[in-house]
């Protein structure tokens, strides 16, 4: 018999245990929000420029202004998705969610506008006072190329993430042989070591918010190559890049890192 009870007693113990297991689940479902995740009608949009000259091949980088160099490749990108789009570019109108407009040197020192309207379904449930309308109206300014002060000229505080141990870079335009021009910058301390690599070993190229050296390091630079810079509108500096110690192929470091601009 009281073999029997101690039974019972397992058993009843048992089952409350999943019957209180099945209703924490219950509990936790209830409290899910399926508004947590909708947004209402949005015509926000970011404004992207194509880095194309002197082999920068076709990165697009987030911006709010623009270098132009011969002629830039702006596109526009909405964020809502599944909508209709109306963009005012100029007198110019299109009609797709990503859109794109080319702009010459004579339009250097201006300042373009740029108008979307998005229509969609609203989510009333969420959003009970959605009409699913919405516009914006954003500018940027077109620079000549050498425009400064230019974003990625300074000195930045980088580190790679989750990384207390940081180095400061120093990048510095100089003007050398036979280009003469503002795309040659000098990088100090990319090792850590102090090194600097001269722009005379090589030519850069510029958009408004990323800098991008291109072609074969050699000489004192010790092998830096394929160094790529970013300036985010979020205020982040990103860079990436390789090295060679001693210019030797078997010891090759790889760099990404981030950080801030000091000056």
């Amino acid at each position: 018999m009281k073999t029997l009870i101690k039974l019972l007693l397992l058993a009843s113990v048992f089952l409350l245990v999943i019957f209180a297991c099945k209703k924490d689940q219950l509990e936790i479902k209830k409290t899910a929000d399926p508004c947590d995740c909708a947004s209402e009608v949005s015509a926000d949009f970011d404004i992207l420029e194509r880095h194309s000259f002197a082999g920068g091949g076709g990165a697009l980088t987030t911006t709010d202004n623009v270098l132009s160099w011969s002629t830039k490749e702006v596109r526009f990108r909405a964020k809502q998705n599944d909508a209709e789009y109306t963009w005012y570019i100029g007198a110019d109108k299109e009609y797709e969610r990503e859109v794109f407009s080319n702009f010459g040197t004579e339009w250097i020192g201006s300042t373009i506008p740029v108008t979307l309207v998005v229509k969609k379904k609203p989510n009333l449930i969420c959003f009970p006072n959605d009409d699913g309308y919405d516009s914006i109206t954003k500018t940027f300014k077109i620079y000549e190329m050498c425009h400064e002060p230019y974003l990625l000229e300074g000195t930045f505080r980088m580190a790679e993430k989750n990384s207390s141990d940081s180095i400061d870079i120093k990048i510095e335009f100089k003007q050398y042989a036979p280009w003469n021009d503002c795309l040659t910058a000098d990088i100090t301390n990319f090792d850590g070591e102090g090194s600097t690599c001269p722009g005379n070993y090589f030519r850069g190229s510029k958009s408004y918010r990323y800098f991008q050296v291109s072609g074969t390091p050699t000489g004192s630079c010790e092998s830096i190559g394929a160094f790529k810079a970013w300036n985010h509108l979020s205020g982040i500096c990103e860079m990436k890049y390789f090295y060679r110690i001693d210019g030797d192929p078997n010891k090759e470091v790889n760099k990404h890192i981030y950080g801030r601009k000091l000056n």
